[in-house]
C-alpha cells in the first residue's frame, strides 16, 4: 500500500512540474512566430475574422491588432504579411474611428501619429466605414472599411 501511495504521489509530482515547464517554456519562448520590430512584434494571422473578433484574438495572444507608428514600420507589416502570404493581401490593422467619426485612434493607445491613407480615404462610405485595413489598391495603403468585413490580420505585442 505505501508503495501505491508513493508511486500516485511521485505521479502527481511529476504531472504538475512538467505542466509547470510547458508553461514556463511557453512565457520564455513566447515570440516564436513573431517579427521583431524595434521594441515590438508583430504577427500574421490568415484568419477571416471581422476586426472586433481579431482584435479578441491578439488579446488571446497578449498583443492588439497592429499600430503603425512610422512608414519602417508599415513596410515591416508589410514584409510580415509577405513572408506568410506571399502576396499582399488586404488585412485588418487597429486603427478605428467608431467611437467618434473623423477622430481615428489606435486600439493599443498608440498616439495616432502616423497613416498612409489612400487617396480620398478615410471616406466612410455610407457612413458605415470606422475600422482601418492596409493593403487596399495597388499603392497598398490604408482604407477604411465596415469593421463586420472579413479579413486577415496582424497582431503586434510589446517586448516584455
Amino acid at each position: 500500500m505505501k508503495l501505491l501511495t508513493v508511486s500516485a504521489l511521485l505521479c502527481i509530482v511529476m504531472v504538475v512540474t512538467i505542466g509547470a515547464g510547458e508553461h514556463l517554456v511557453y512565457k520564455k519562448h513566447w515570440y516564436l512566430g513573431w517579427s521583431r520590430y524595434g521594441n515590438r512584434y508583430f504577427r500574421y494571422f490568415p484568419f477571416r475574422y471581422t476586426w472586433a473578433e481579431a482584435q479578441r484574438y491578439c488579446q488571446l495572444k497578449k498583443a492588439n491588432l497592429a499600430s503603425v507608428r512610422s512608414l519602417g514600420e508599415y513596410r515591416k507589416i508589410q514584409r510580415v504579411i509577405y513572408r506568410s502570404t506571399h502576396s499582399y493581401p488586404v488585412t485588418w490593422i487597429g486603427g478605428s474611428d467608431a467611437q467618434q467619426e473623423r477622430y481615428w485612434f489606435w486600439i493599443d493607445g498608440t498616439p495616432f501619429t502616423y497613416t498612409y491613407w489612400c487617396r480620398g480615404e478615410p471616406n466612410n462610405v455610407w457612413h458605415r466605414e470606422h475600422c482601418m485595413h492596409m493593403n487596399w489598391t495597388g499603392r497598398k495603403c490604408m482604407n477604411d472599411k465596415p469593421c463586420n468585413y472579413r479579413y486577415p490580420f496582424v497582431c503586434v505585442r510589446k517586448r516584455r
